[in-house]
């Protein structure tokens, strides 16, 4: 019981220092961003991968593969 209390107060400690407001040494100063850029921060046209037609879908098959393995582990 020590240990994970000791575990957590480090965990909890590490998320709280996390959020500190001092100067930070990787923070860039920002640069004007133009419609053209594309990277991991202006990742262009946000319409170019139409996965939400597909969440139900992916939802049913998540859903089917769940209930076939709980079978087939019943089985076994």
């Amino acid at each position: 019981m020590k240990k994970i209390l000791t575990t957590c107060s480090i965990v909890l400690s590490g998320l709280g220092f996390a959020q500190s407001l001092d100067d930070n040494s990787y923070v860039y100063e920002k640069t004007p961003v133009t419609q053209e850029d594309t990277f991991p921060g202006n990742p262009g046209d946000p319409n170019a991968v139409p996965i939400d037609q597909y969440i139900p879908l992916l939802l049913l098959t998540a859903i089917a593969m769940v209930v076939a393995l709980k079978r087939k582990q019943k089985t076994v």
